[in-house]
């Protein structure tokens, strides 16, 4: 299997613009180099994807059966997404560990729990119930006990858009990531896309993975949202393994082959979009391009990372993990934060 990319680069920091502000130019879409009295500084980007030794997978860890408040069966549900092609699924019932299943020989299932008792938290690849009557931090810490991942649900769920309070969020330690679409809140009240918590997390140097789950409960539901992870070992344990790494991206229907970090330079492929967009830090627009490939030169104002987003069809997208920007001394040493 192969490993992170971290390489050591040179890339542009800007300096003061006199008050000027970027500068608009007509047909370039790079809104992150056009201020003018750049200076140089070394960085280190980093990035969870793998360059080879791997194969995409389709997942889904968000989902619910007939064991509480889901319309189809453990095994029904199992087979509903084994034949969408899904390689790998996590049956996460409220508060009840749904484990094991009847499920196909081409599904991978990892047993899990969505715990409530507060803002929920999804539990994944633990074979124990979590207790929810605890406080979220005691929740994650018995999740990582029992050797699993805690994600933070739906964080804009219902009519006040705040079923996980940012601040609480940020006072966390010890989760995965968050859940940045939920596709059932789509008919609900909130937001279902959470890409904003998201920025506020990593623009404050805490370090977490972005999810789209179903959160089946209808059949209907199964489907409106996926995770592509970048499988070295087709078992359960080689699929915890590239979440725990962040090598999976997010998407509602577009198709990301490739991420790629060389030198500087950032490029994605995804063969079914038709627009892209580059985020750094405080989720400002550093770059765009129309078509299904764009590359992005770091130029030093992204602060400390640099996602993706692709946009296709019949408003479907898709969300790459963060790409980091490191700072690096005079030694070739990250610099302290």
């Amino acid at each position: 299997m192969g490993s992170p990319v971290e390489k050591p680069v040179v890339a542009p920091m800007r300096q003061g613009d006199g008050g000027r502000g970027v500068e608009w130019t007509r047909g370039s879409g790079n809104l992150a180099k056009s201020r003018p009295g750049e200076r140089f500084m070394p960085v280190r980007l980093v990035s969870p994807y793998l360059s080879h030794g791997f194969g995409w997978m389709r997942g889904n860890l968000h989902t619910h059966t007939t064991n509480t408040d889901g319309t189809l069966s453990p095994t029904e549900t199992a087979l509903a997404y084994a034949r969408l092609g899904y390689g790998f699924l996590c049956l996460s019932d409220h508060d009840t560990l749904t484990w094991p299943v009847d499920a196909p020989d081409s599904l991978i299932m990892a047993p899990g729990l969505e715990v409530g008792g507060g803002p929920h938290i999804l539990a994944v690849n633990v074979e124990t119930e979590i207790p929810h009557d605890a406080s979220r931090q005691e929740v994650i810490d018995a999740i990582r006990d029992a050797g699993g991942l805690a994600v933070l649900n739906h964080p804009n769920w219902e009519y006040h858009f705040n079923h996980f309070p940012q601040e609480q969020i940020e006072a966390l330690t010890g989760f995965a990531g968050i859940e940045i679409y939920n596709g059932v809140i789509e008919p609900l009240e909130g937001c279902a896309l959470a890409t904003d918590r998201w920025d506020l997390l990593l623009s404050r140097g805490k370090r977490a993975w972005g999810f789209a789950h179903d959160d089946t409960h209808h059949e209907s539901l199964i489907g409106r949202a996926w995770l592509m992870a970048q499988v070295g070992r087709a078992t359960r344990e080689g699929v915890a393994e590239a979440l725990a790494h962040g090598r999976f991206y997010c998407s509602t229907g577009v198709e990301i082959e490739q991420v790629a970090v060389e030198a500087d330079t950032i490029s994605v492929r995804a063969p079914n979009a038709d627009h892209i967009r580059f985020y750094g830090q405080w989720g400002r627009l550093v770059h765009f391009a129309d078509g299904c490939e764009a590359s992005y030169q770091a130029g030093g104002r992204e602060g400390g990372y640099v996602r993706i987003e692709c946009y296709g069809s019949r408003a479907a997208r898709a969300w790459t993990q963060p790409i980091y920007v490191e700072e690096l001394t005079e030694t070739g040493e990250s610099a302290p934060e």
